[in-house]
């Protein structure tokens, strides 16, 4: 698989789906992107290397976004 596109493309819209789902589940806007972070630095040091970790803070604050935007819009 392309590393620019699981990167890009497929890793976000991950990111963005389950913090979708785990807002509706849970009722909180810090859960997934907390969980966002743990899952995405675990992977950094099992599948990736170390300069992914970036991309956990990227899709964190990815996830920090959606969250905080499914909670503005709940209101």
């Amino acid at each position: 698989m392309n590393p620019l596109l699981l990167v890009f493309v497929i890793c976000p819209i991950i990111v963005i789906v389950t913090s979708i789902v785990g807002f509706m589940l849970i009722r909180r806007w810090f859960v997934m992107p907390l969980l966002t972070f743990i899952v995405f630095t675990v992977l950094t040091f099992t599948v990736f290397n170390e300069s992914f970790f970036i991309w956990a803070i990227v899709y964190a604050i990815l996830s920090v976004i959606v969250g905080l935007m499914m909670k503005s819009a709940n209101k």
